[in-house]
Parts: structure tokens; C-alpha cells; sequence
């Protein structure tokens, strides 16, 4: 794979069924349709966008590096002036936008609080406003955590764990496995915005964006032999993750190369960028290559080389749930 380093200038209900969700009409994913636009192209594209510095010590993000990269990543993933407009294309006012965090690692390896924020004040322009979006993960612990503040009142955008709402009572059947699903995302998410942190994995190989989705089931711990494969392609498939899912701004400030998805003070490499794409399986498989460049920062051997491939990409492409083949995806690649 080649290097990331060229730059470029420039369902509202409850989906409760346990039939796998496939294509569309027209043979593009059906996670891959924008409500206020066409369909993407049928070459996914990945926009990955690079700051020079955008943390200014430890974890901690500048703000106003995170406005500019948002506003160049959104506007060139959807091909539109800016970042609102850009969010347009998946969003629509009125709605409920569910955003997935991923804070399981605690602050140091967490979706940053401050992408978080400033996401939410772009959401707040197109007039979905605080009571409309809802910051969830697995355990209200870990979003606290993480630094967010739990809330359920006022203008502020509302945070809650899956356990304060509960999951639904009847599993969802699934090729492999069942589990049942987050009330969060089947009843109060009309629309999801998936905000995976990109970390090395020492079960699944990498967590990303598909592997975030394990946060909207009540029993992932039970999916994680032979690398978590097939369960988080089928996990992905399910309609009511599938069909919400409208965005991914996979956070890649500072990645965990290794040992993880925990925190490890010296396998935390600062990469300073964010990856915007509306495919969960080519948004991985850009992922994956920025964790191995970094991983050989570190003089780490590749995944593959210690028997961590993550083999559930590549399922998850055969699938249908998106394209696995780098040369198929249209990345772009900015700097602000």
C-alpha cells in the first residue's frame, strides 16, 4: 500500500428485523445513500485531512485546527463550499442524529470531547439542535471518562451510556450470533454519526470504524474469537445499524499503535488527522494503512507479520457492507 502522504488543494423508524440489509437498487451500499443527494459515487471516497498541529499537549485538541479540518473534510467528502453544507448531504433538520463516540479507553485513546463539540455547533447551524443530537457509547462511565458530561436536559447536546436507556428485549438473530440492540439507536437515532477512534486492536487486529458498532449491542464481549470475525460484519449488516449509519469522522489525532484498544502512554502515535468517508469498510481500509505507517514509526512489525490481520474488513467487503479494494477508493488527502 502507498503512502497517505499526498496532499490535495482543493430511516426515521425502529429497524427490529433480523434479515441481513443488502444493496440497493442500484448496487450501492445501502449505508452509502445520502438523503439530500445522490448516491455516492461508485468509487467510495475517503478524505483524509491533516493538521499540523492539532492537539496542543497530550490529548488535549485545538479547537480551532479540529473547525478547519472539519470545514475542509466535510465540504470535500460531500463536494460541497463548506462543512455545513457539506453535512447537509447526510443529515436533514429535524431529525435525531445519534453520535457514536467511542470511550471505552478512557481520555487518553477516547473520540475527542472537542471534535465532538464542534461537530455539534455545525449540527446546530442546519438547525438540528441540542435536543436533537444524542452522544451515546456502551457504559455511561466511560463517556464520563472520556470527558463528556452526561445529559439528558437544556441545549447542550445530550449524552447517555446504553445502560441508562436500556436495550431492546428481544435479541436480533444474526448468521453467527443474536444480541440485542441500543434503545439509543433504534428509538431515539433517526440518523447515526459513526465517530470511531483508530487504535490497534490486540483481539479484532484494528478498531475502527465498523468495529466501533459493537457499542450498540449489549453482548460484544461474546464476539471476539477468531478476530471478532464474522461477527462485526454481521453485527454491520443489521438493518437498524446499517441503514442509520449516514457518516463516519474516524478521530486519528493520535492513534494507539499497539496493545490495544486500551491506552498505552508510549503507543500513542500523534498523527494529527481525521478521515471523513460514508463507506465503513473503505474508511478501515485507509485506517488500516495509516496505522501501519505509524506502526513502522514505531519499528513494529505489520499486523499481519504477528497474526492480526484484521480479517473482518475484508468480510465485511465481501458482505456487501462496502469496498475492500484500495485501488477501487478515491482518497483524498488535505492539508490545513
Amino acid at each position: 500500500m502507498g503512502s497517505l502522504a499526498a496532499v490535495a488543494t482543493g430511516c426515521s423508524s425502529s429497524c427490529g428485523s433480523t434479515r441481513l440489509a443488502g444493496n440497493s437498487a442500484s448496487g450501492t451500499p445501502a449505508s452509502a445513500i445520502a438523503p439530500n443527494g445522490p448516491a455516492q459515487p461508485s468509487k467510495p471516497r475517503v478524505v483524509v485531512v491533516r493538521a499540523k498541529q492539532a492537539l496542543t499537549h497530550g490529548y488535549d485538541a485545538d479547537r480551532g485546527a479540529l473547525r478547519a479540518m472539519l470545514g475542509a473534510g466535510l465540504a470535500a467528502l460531500a463536494g460541497t463550499g463548506d462543512g455545513v453544507a457539506g453535512l447537509r448531504r447526510y443529515f436533514r433538520s429535524g431529525q435525531t442524529v445519534g453520535l457514536k463516540v467511542n470511550g471505552l479507553a478512557g481520555r487518553n485513546a477516547a473520540t475527542h470531547v472537542e471534535l465532538v463539540d464542534e461537530l455539534s455547533a455545525l449540527l446546530r447551524q442546519m438547525d438540528i439542535g441540542g435536543h436533537q443530537q444524542v452522544v451515546f457509547d456502551r457504559f455511561a462511565s466511560d463517556l464520563t471518562a472520556s470527558g463528556f458530561a452526561l445529559n439528558e436536559r437544556g441545549d447542550a447536546y445530550r449524552c447517555t451510556g446504553n445502560d441508562a436507556l436500556g436495550y431492546e428485549e428481544e435479541p436480533t438473530v444474526m448468521p453467527s450470533t443474536a444480541s440485542r440492540l441500543a434503545r439509543v439507536l433504534t428509538e431515539r437515532a433517526d440518523a447515526v454519526l459513526n465517530l470511531p477512534v483508530l487504535k490497534q486492536h490486540m483481539l479484532s487486529g484494528m478498531s475502527g470504524a465498523l468495529k466501533n458498532q459493537f457499542g450498540c449491542i449489549h453482548n460484544p464481549n461474546k464476539m471476539h474469537l477468531d478476530k471478532c470475525d464474522p461477527y462485526i460484519a454481521e453485527v454491520n449488516a443489521l438493518p437498524a445499524i446499517r441503514q442509520k449509519q449516514r457518516l463516519i469522522v474516524m478521530d486519528a489525532l493520535r492513534p494507539v499503535v499497539d496493545n490495544g484498544p486500551s491506552y498505552q502512554p508510549n503507543m500513542a502515535e500523534v498523527a494529527n488527522a481525521l478521515l471523513f468517508a460514508v463507506d465503513p469498510v473503505a474508511v478501515d481500509v485507509v485506517g488500516l494503512e495509516l496505522l501501519e505507517e505509524l506502526r513502522r514509526k514505531h519499528s513494529l512489525p505489520s499486523l499481519a507479520k504477528v497474526d492480526l490481520t484484521p480479517t473482518h474488513i475484508q468480510t465485511s467487503a465481501r458482505m456487501g457492507l462496502g469496498v475492500g479494494d484500495r485501488g477501487a477508493i478515491d482518497v483524498i488527502s488535505i492539508e490545513v
